[in-house]
């Protein structure tokens, strides 16, 4: 099964204090404790004081955390460390010519450095286009190989005109961008006014759901999800660059990058990189970086890595400590 784990690897602070009083109670009903041992002539029979009180008085005694509350507490927390974490970094850099966003999330947490500030999206914009191909064939058994050729083009080597004989000859055009945006419900994605698809604007936070419905299984099958990892997990060489630079040995990476300059930006260059990375026994992080204004595609590709592995920083590690 492709579906996106959902369980938490940090729910022990909200379990500690109802295990406690369960072990507790548990102590007190298996104990054999005489007059003497309890230190209290002839309080065998009588309700016990203290915190050895029933179970509904626990449940609602002050003393319990409230888990919403302490979820908040450190979502707010991680946020604020991703926030001083980008500005110090971009600070460093001395760059004014740069405008960068980020978002991450674990399942249990998502955070935001102008999460909802929109970029181009160059060429992650092909993460919806096979989004929309698969789709357009219901069954992976329906496409034709010359089809799933032009797919690998499109996304292992990030072809241009692999993309358009897809959109174009196979899809929709521009029509099937903008029901891609509506069928997925991306609030900050919306074609460019040219309607080129590598200027559709978007913005991090919407990338992370892009890739959730890319990946695992929901708005796409499970074999359809299953062709789309095995695509992203294995991009030509020249693109091994962006949120793979966050991963740890021997994890799974599923991305996309995005590269591009034109006059219209002085020459300089937009760079972004999305994608999952998935570990054996940890929860799967979902990081997207999109930035701009980056003197070269080389400065721009050390950007979004750096921002990447910083991203990854934040969000594994554990506010309850």
């Amino acid at each position: 099964m492709t579906t996106k784990p959902k369980s938490s690897r940090r729910l022990w602070p909200f379990l500690a204090v109802p295990a406690l009083a369960v072990l507790v109670a548990a102590v007190i009903y298996v104990g054999d404790f005489s007059s003497e041992d309890a230190g209290v002539a002839g309080a065998a029979k009588e309700e016990l004081p203290g915190s050895q009180v029933g179970e509904s008085e626990l449940a609602d005694s002050s003393l319990r955390p409230d888990p919403g509350e302490q979820h908040a507490a450190a979502q707010d927390q991680l946020q604020a460390a991703l926030d001083e974490a980008v500005e110090d970094y971009l600070s460093e850099i001395e760059d004014q010519n740069l405008y960068v966003s980020v978002a991450v999330g674990d399942g249990e947490f998502e955070l935001g450095y102008n999460g909802d500030e929109q970029h181009d999206t160059a060429s992650i914009v092909k993460v919806e286009i096979l989004i929309m191909l698969l789709r357009h064939y219901e069954t992976v058994e329906a496409i034709p190989d010359w089809v799933i050729g032009e797919a690998e083009r499109m996304i292992k080597e990030s072809d241009n005109e692999a993309t358009n004989s897809i959109l174009f000859g196979i899809l929709d055009g521009h029509a099937t961008m903008r029901e891609a945006h509506e069928l997925l419900g991306l609030p900050g994605t919306e074609p460019h006014t040219t309607e080129r698809w590598g200027l559709t604007q978007t913005t991090a936070a919407d990338q992370l759901l892009i890739l959730d419905f890319a990946l695992y299984e929901g708005v796409l099958s499970e074999a359809q999800a299953e062709l789309a990892r095995g695509l992203m997990g294995d991009l030509a060489d020249f693109q091994d660059w962006g949120v793979s630079a966050a991963a740890e040995a021997g994890e799974t990476v599923w991305m996309k990058n995005g590269w591009d300059t034109r006059t219209d930006l002085g020459g300089e260059w937009l760079v972004n990189s999305v994608g999952i990375i998935e570990g054996e026994s940890e929860e799967p992080v979902s990081i997207a970086v999109l930035t701009g204004g980056s003197a070269s595609e080389e400065a721009g590709i050390a950007l979004t890595e750096d921002l990447a592995r910083i991203a990854r920083e934040v969000i594994d590690t554990d506010p309850y400590a």
